[in-house]
């Protein structure tokens, strides 16, 4: 459902706004669910991690309260890190795009809480180089509930949507296969690159939650996003080494030695690419094939 004129904006200022919270819980999230010892809801307010002194209210607004403290801790004038209202403004950001794009619908709450774990994931990996398991796993459900609940023609793609349906399949039943498939795919294409390079070069060259990574895109966008958004973000990850050799901070520290770089930022950017621009990401994929 869309809106217009000035209930289109007050909408529009209401889903930013919500976004703007949604990030500042999701940086609770962040720096919580890695770290042993802490929980996303205990302790219930936030705190400093360099003082450990609880944060007022006052101070805890996204990114104004950031801005007027000059990015340091009230009590003990430690610097907090840009991360804070960074991933404030992506989660602002990301709810008013995908407002534009689906509306307030059920595939508006789907692929936001969808957006906020890649997100999360992206973050966590970036500084811990892990994927926690509680992230990704748990959003499996919600992936299939969303396909089943909305179906969608993007998950089996439009031929076999068109095809199955017609034949008098269940819509719902053609998009939550669609989604297993993309979960299946996803999974075992890089849990195949994963084994194969280890068998190669006698050492791990992907972490452990990138396979389960890529099942979940798969499960959310469908099993025909897999490969493209695969190879999108392989190619963003080159780019990246390809700076940090070029700002001298991938050099090799021996000779077999390298600066180690999380591949789940780079799959989740790629995804959120494929969220808004599938299509053209499509048809630049079947134009490498030449299709």
């Amino acid at each position: 459902m869309h809106f217009t004129g000035a209930a289109g904006a007050a909408l529009s200022t209401a889903v930013l706004l919500l976004g703007l919270a949604a990030g500042s819980f999701l940086n609770v999230v962040i720096y919580r669910l890695p770290r042993e010892g802490l929980s996303v809801s205990r302790p219930r307010r936030s705190f400093c991690p360099s003082c450990r002194e609880r944060i007022p209210w006052h101070d805890n607004l996204p990114v104004i309260s950031w801005l007027l403290l000059k990015g340091r801790c009230r009590f003990c004038g430690a610097r907090i890190s840009f991360r804070y209202p960074l991933v404030e403004i992506v989660s602002g950001m990301l709810a008013l795009s995908l407002l534009a794009v689906e509306g307030i619908s059920p595939r508006f709450l789907c692929y936001y809480y969808f957006a906020m774990a890649l997100t999360a994931v992206a973050f966590i990996d970036l500084e811990l180089m892990v994927i926690p398991d509680l992230l990704v796993w748990p959003t499996y459900v919600l992936g299939f509930i969303c396909a089943a609940v909305s179906p969608s023609p993007q998950l089996p793609g439009w031929y076999l949507w068109e095809r199955l349906t017609a034949a008098g399949w269940s819509p719902w039943l053609v998009s939550l296969g669609g989604a297993a498939a993309g979960f299946v795919l996803g999974f075992l294409a890089l849990y195949a690159a994963s084994r194969l390079y280890r068998l190669w070069r006698g050492r791990d060259g992907l972490g452990d939650g990138d396979p389960p990574l890529l099942g979940l895109i798969g499960a959310f966008l469908g099993w025909t996003a897999v490969f493209p958004v695969l190879l999108l973000s392989t190619l963003i990850a080159l780019l990246a080494v390809f700076l940090m050799i070029f700002s001298g901070k991938g050099i090799p520290q021996g000779k077999t030695a390298v600066t180690p770089i999380p591949f789940g930022p780079f799959l989740a950017l790629a995804a959120v690419i494929w969220m808004f621009y599938g299509q053209a990401v499509k048809s630049w994929y079947f134009s490498l094939l030449g299709v």
